[in-house]
């Protein structure tokens, strides 16, 4: 019953007995007969009792509802007490959306939660709706609109806010509509909570779990009493269980055995005593695979300090064990064909010394080098010479007794050390046995590959005291075989390591005799042999060493050749020569031509035709006064490179001649294509004339050869009468030699070429 009705059922309640007892008691008093003086007294008593009776009525009617009142307002009152001290203990706030007057209540903690003063007067709009994050607002508000249509029982929502200071804070937003008859909402209130500690702990906690699940580290958790709790995916991956296998048990049932009971003890001891313990131990997986691994436990306590958990990390310490040993393998053996590499021979190679000096016993050792492995990188790619190089690494492992070792050391160089050799003759059988390895071909990219190898042999104690030399000394036996004509061996001898020393010196200072002008030019005569007249001279390099008096040029030539140097060489020696050529010239002896040895390396490398012009340009010389000479090897090595460019020689008018004739390999159908003017017969073919029959033969077929094809010949190398007697016969152009001349400086040259046999 509403207010308003029980004031009106009181107010007829009241009403109906003042009628009643007006009417009856004016009846009484009418029927008592009473005067009229009377009754007006009575009429005053009554109304007196009436009046008396409705106080003292009221009096007690309202003060029953006064102290029902306070009683509602004390429990009230204790009840507001009881949910303040509610919201306070839950630091919530209490918020209230009245709809019909459009005005929101916000408690002082629910101010205080999204950063407003006590005092600040707020709507919902600027509290609530403004505040809310972007990426929150759309869910926020489908929450609200579901449960003010009815579909929710209860508001309730997690969402952000800004907060007064200007960042965002996670809050938990609950509440319920009063609604009126017809179901419409008119208020809602509800609380709302800080949850951003909660929603921080969350995230670090899925973090956490994220850590758990993906790290690379197995992780195991246990109980105090050493139960498995919880291990991640690692811990599966790597031990090869599921995570239902272990839950429950104890993890030994990883042990390998391989350690000890002391093992163990020390380690829970440490455990113990610290709370920790880590290092490396050897397990068992699922498929009994043992395996080392990294390990770290520690334990786990509460807030009063009793121990509650024990947590590992391991990680799988195998790849890195095999890394380890590939790392190790790799700092002492070649990639390539996995043999020794020069660091590991050298160590075995000086404890081979050592045991070899203890033992009184020799060793042997082999320097092995392909030759001509560039040829085959050149023209099938260094796939393919890899592919050879693994190949035959194969070969001579399989000559190897398992007291040797064969190393490479690198590119085509390998080195096999014999130990606990008896015989030096031994060594000879095995260079040969190697030599016999390289005679089968090598298949590779298709294609039958014939290579051969050189070999330089050095024994311990016999020539050397120590591992660097017994290297040093088959490397230089080495060069020693390859100069021999290649595919063959040769033993080391003093002697070669003071070449090979002297040859190092000499490419040292060969640099300083060029700066420092010390070559000399050299000329030898070239006599016409049918009439003795001097046609003209060859040029010929010298070296004036400030110590070691002249060199040779069989030994400083091939120095320059190894050194880069043999370009300048020659065209030091052209220029010398187009020079003195046009001084002979204006002094009036009548000369034919001025003959200039070029070499590969100019031929192959060189600015040939530049340099060659400009010599003649300076020198003031007609391309006809100049004669080159180029090797018959030189020509068939360059192919059809060297043939352009004797064209253009011979097109600017310069002579041409082959030289050493008949000691390399041209074909008649290429010599044919040549533009030379003449043929030179190797000195080799001279030496012997004219008792050597064959010799013979062969100097007359190459004369014959020539003037078939409209060349001159010169031979070089007459030493005696009776070979220049026998070339002329044979019909042979020119003669050179010391029968002649020996090649002398320009000076020396003077009587010669005012001579009798000779016409100024």
């Amino acid at each position: 019953m509403t207010s308003t009705r029980s004031a009106w059922h009181i107010t007829l309640i009241y009403l109906g007995v003042s009628v009643l007892w007006i009417l009856f008691s004016d009846q009484a008093l009418v029927i008592l007969g009473l005067d009229e003086q009377t009754q007006q007294r009575l009429q005053t008593y009554k109304g007196l009792v009436f009046v008396s009776f409705t106080a003292t009525l009221i009096f007690f009617v309202v003060r029953g509802h006064l102290r029902r009142l306070q009683q509602q307002g004390r429990a009230l009152l204790r009840s507001e007490e009881r949910f303040d001290l509610a919201l306070s203990g839950s630091n919530d706030g209490v918020w209230d959306w009245d709809f019909e007057i459009g005005q929101g209540f916000f408690s002082s903690r629910c101010k205080a939660i999204i950063g407003y003063p006590v005092d600040a007067q707020l709507d919902v709009r600027q509290a609530w709706l403004k505040r809310l994050h972007p990426s929150d607002r759309k869910a926020a508000l489908t929450a609200l609109r579901e449960h003010l249509l009815g579909d929710t029982p209860r508001y309730n929502h997690t969402h952000r806010i800004r907060h007064g200071e200007g960042h965002f804070i996670w809050i938990q937003a609950s509440g319920r509509a009063i609604r009126d008859e017809r179901g419409l909402p008119q208020r809602i209130v509800g609380i709302v909570r800080d949850v951003s500690e909660l929603k921080n702990n969350e995230e670090r906690l899925r973090q956490a779990a994220v850590v758990f699940d993906n790290t690379k580290e197995g992780v195991v958790v246990t109980d105090a009493h050493n139960r498995i709790l919880n291990v991640n995916h690692a811990f599966c991956r790597i031990t090869g269980y599921s995570r239902d296998q272990v839950l429950g048990q104890n993890p030994g049932l990883l042990k390998s055995g391989w350690h000890n009971d002391s093992f163990y003890q020390e380690m829970w001891t440490q455990l113990q005593a610290t709370g920790s313990w880590q290092g490396e131990i050897w397990n068992r997986r699922k498929n009994s695979e043992i395996y080392p691994q990294w390990q770290t436990i520690n334990a786990v306590y509460d807030s009063d300090g009793r121990l509650t958990h024990y947590v590992a990390v391991f990680a799988d310490l195998s790849q890195l064990k095999r890394s380890q040993q590939e790392i190790d393998f790799l700092a002492h053996h070649d990639p390539l064909t996995r043999l020794p590499n020069r660091l590991l021979i050298m160590e075995r190679l000086n404890n081979a010394v050592l045991r070899a000096r203890r033992h009184n016993h020799r060793l042997g050792l082999i320097s092995i080098d392909l030759d001509r492995f560039k040829n085959v990188n050149d023209s099938l790619g260094h796939s393919a010479g890899d592919e050879l190089l693994r190949i035959a690494a194969e070969r001579m492992t399989a000559l190897c007794r398992e007291e040797d070792t064969l190393a490479r050391l690198g590119g085509d160089e390998f080195v096999m050390l014999v130990d606990q050799l008896e015989q030096v003759e031994e060594l000879a059988v095995i260079a040969q046995r190697i030599q016999q390895a390289y005679t089968r071909p090598f298949d590779i990219a298709g294609q039958r590959i014939h290579i051969s190898v050189s070999l330089g042999l050095s024994v311990f104690p016999d020539d050397c005291q120590d591992a660097g030399d017994l290297l040093k000394n088959a490397d230089t036996a080495v060069s020693q075989a390859k100069n021999s004509g290649r595919n063959s061996y040769a033993f080391y001898t003093q002697a070669l390591t003071e070449r090979a020393r002297r040859q190092l010196a000499l490419e040292s200072n060969l640099h300083q005799a060029l700066a420092q002008q010390q070559l000399r030019v050299y000329y030898q005569p070239l006599i016409e042999l049918h009439s003795g007249r001097l046609s003209g001279f060859e040029a010929l390099v010298r070296w004036q060493h400030p110590e070691l008096g002249m060199v040779a040029p069989d030994e400083f030539l091939p120095v320059a050749q190894r050194a880069g140097l043999m370009g300048l060489i020659d065209e030091y020696v052209l220029s010398q020569a187009c020079r003195q050529m046009r001084t002979w010239l204006d002094a009036g002896y009548q000369l034919g031509t001025m003959a200039v040895n070029m070499s590969g390396y100019w031929l192959e490398r060189g600015q040939v035709l530049g340099s060659v012009e400009q010599a003649l340009h300076e020198a003031g010389l007609a391309a006809d006064y100049l004669e080159l000479e180029v090797t018959e090897s030189e020509i068939m090595q360059h192919g059809e490179q060297c043939i352009e460019l004797l064209d253009a020689l011979r097109q600017r008018g310069v002579r041409l001649s082959i030289d050493d004739f008949g000691t390399g390999y041209s074909s008649l159908l290429r010599l044919k294509r040549l533009p030379v003017n003449k043929l030179k017969i190797d000195r080799g073919f001279i030496v012997d004339l004219p008792g050597d029959s064959n010799d013979s033969a062969i100097a007359r077929a190459i004369i014959a050869l020539a003037q078939s094809l409209q060349l001159q010949v010169t031979a070089e190398g007459i030493e005696t009468e009776a070979q220049q007697t026998l070339l002329r016969e044979l019909g042979c152009d020119i003669g050179q030699g010391y029968f002649f001349s020996r090649p002398l400086p320009a000076q020396q040259l003077q009587g010669l070429l005012q001579g009798t046999r000779i016409e100024a």
